[in-house]
């Protein structure tokens, strides 16, 4: 049985709020569906999407969306009622995306990569009224994977909607698009659009809701800071299901006009084929995107990419080595800071000297406001302290009661749970999380800072620090690395190099473990709660903690 229109529960906004972001034109009545329609119009045969052979303009694109539409409101689908879709970087996941808006109903995307585990969590979450999955991709039958989560939660979606192939019981995307089409639905604009899904670095995830107001907020604001225009396009290799995909592969390219050239896996080397046969002009991702896709340059002989907007970064998982070696090939990396619950904080900003943009997370995005907080009082200038954040792009709130309780106060300021300083230029630098803070006999210490300073090691491509269990001291710093191709190095070598760096002695891991992979999230942040977690477990079983 499915529940009614979505249910969440609402975190607090003063009232004054509102009026003072309308001020600033952030939030507007525009819909991401209206910005379609308004494409249709302007732009008609102006290129929308890019995958592989296919070819979509504004108008095939706006279609499609109309008869996807047209299909979920004739069988009752509509405001409040949620679409969760599982589809990989295919142009269909773009046409039922902006279908699913256009009907006015609720997207909730999931990333590919999910199984039964965390598909559970979303299904019992949304209770969707219509799910979307592919028959197959890379080996996995999401048709029986999506219905045996269903299934196991209780719920019977009334629409199933199987896209490149054919299931029983559900209906092909091909006769969809072989049907009539249906205008925009009235849309309110402040009403549940999205339900976002947190990474889970450190916890299981949180479904977060977002309106039509709130996500166009932030991706108008990201177009005017990357003078993005019809002319440029987007390349979007990271999950469109995933906040950052979801921004490079959707709202971006309509807000823009610009369209976009989608990629279904990572692969450095196809990236720089797409992104120079293609003319893309931005694209985004994680430290390892921007540190493999920098090797493939140089492994070509390429002077660099033409991508004239640059390379949006998130601001935990881009070192500055990282940050500069891209930058030295044309990237035009720009740092930025935010969340699934509150998209781009800070940044990023083409006109940012580059000291702010590789050196720091940015500057606070107009229209949010940032409080640095040290045991209750205001930080001061430079110091670390807790963040809070507020701002027109902020969540409407979770799925959960407990989770907005938890994570917002009466005046609306949302606690994102990291740890960072403001400096005099009024430029954000992330320092960790609250959780990964290490705290050695009293004394707290950045993971964040190990890490920068390690991948500047020649053999080291990536390193990840997390509080290792201590007998006497509580915890210390253990890191785990990724090494380069061909190269060995031991524990005390790296620590020698640490040192030598000028980092304080006590900083030093002394736990070190090569791993040839690191657990990751969809969106390519490091799982530190795993590695935490085996940590813990050799400790309780005597296994010798330093292994490199």
């Amino acid at each position: 049985m499915f529940a009614g229109p979505l249910r969440y529960a609402p975190a607090p906004l003063p009232a004054e709020l509102p009026a003072r972001y309308a001020a600033l034109g952030y939030p507007t009545d525009v819909t991401l569906a209206g910005m379609l329609v308004r494409n249709r119009l302007e732009l008609p045969d102006r290129v929308a999407v890019i995958d592989g052979d296919v070819v979509l303009t504004w108008t095939d694109l706006a279609e499609a969306a109309a008869q996807v539409a047209a299909w979920l409101q004739a069988r009752g689908i509509g405001p409040g009622d949620a679409v969760c879709w599982q589809l990989p970087n295919w142009w269909e996941a773009v046409v039922v995306a902006h279908g699913i808006w256009a009907a006015g109903a609720v997207s909730s995307p999931v990333v590919p990569i999910y199984r039964e585990h965390e598909l559970r969590q979303i299904v019992q979450g949304v209770r969707p009224r219509c799910i979307v999955g592919p028959a197959e991709f890379r080996g996995c039958d999401h048709v029986e994977l999506l219905t045996e989560a269903c299934k196991a939660e209780g719920v019977d979606p009334e629409l199933r909607l199987v896209v490149r192939g054919q299931a029983a019981g559900w209906t092909s995307l091909d006769e969809v698009l072989r049907g009539p089409g249906a205008p925009p639905a009235t849309i309110d604009p402040e009403a549940p659009a999205i339900v976002g899904w947190t990474s889970g670095t450190t916890a299981g995830a949180k479904g977060v809701v977002h309106s039509h107001r709130t996500y166009t907020a932030i991706t108008s604001r990201l177009v005017r800071s990357l003078g993005c225009t019809w002319e440029d396009r987007s390349y979007a290799p990271a999950p469109v299901a995933h906040a950052t995909g979801l921004l490079l592969g959707l709202t971006l390219p309509v807000w823009s006009g610009g369209g976009v050239v989608l990629a279904d896996r990572w692969d450095a080397q196809l990236a720089v084929d797409d992104i120079t046969t293609h003319g893309a002009t931005y694209s985004g991702g994680p430290a390892v995107f921007l540190t493999e896709i920098t090797a493939a340059v140089h492994q070509r002989g390429l002077p660099g990419l033409p991508l004239r907007a640059g390379w949006m970064a998130g601001a935990s998982t881009i070192p500055l080595a990282v940050a500069e070696a891209a930058e030295a090939i044309g990237l035009g990396v720009t740092r930025s800071y935010g969340s699934t619950e509150c998209p781009c904080v800070t940044g990023p900003d083409r006109a940012d000297p580059v000291e702010v943009r590789l050196g720091t997370d940015g500057r606070l995005t107009p229209g949010c406001e940032l409080r640095v907080e040290v045991d209750g009082r205001p930080a001061r200038t430079g110091e670390d302290g807790e963040l809070w954040v507020r701002g027109p792009q902020r969540t409407l709130g979770y799925l959960s009661e407990a989770h907005t309780r938890d994570g917002f106060d009466e005046e609306g300021w949302f606690r994102t749970g990291d740890v960072g300083a403001v400096d005099e230029r009024g430029a954000l630098t992330i320092t960790g999380r609250i959780k990964d803070i290490i705290n050695r006999g009293g004394e707290k210490i950045s993971a964040r800072e190990i890490e920068d300073a390690l991948v500047r090691h020649p053999a080291v491509a990536e390193a990840c620090v997390v509080p290792a269990p201590d007998a006497r001291l509580g915890e210390q710093p253990a890191a785990f690395v990724l090494l380069r191709s061909g190269q060995t190095v031991r524990g005390d070598e790296l620590a020698a190099f640490l040192r030598s760096s000028g980092l304080a002695v006590q900083k030093v891991p002394r736990v070190w473990r090569a791993l040839e992979e690191l657990p990751r999230t969809p969106s390519g942040k490091v799982k530190k709660f795993v590695l935490s977690d085996a940590l813990a477990e050799d400790a309780r079983q005597g296994v010798p903690l330093s292994q490199l």
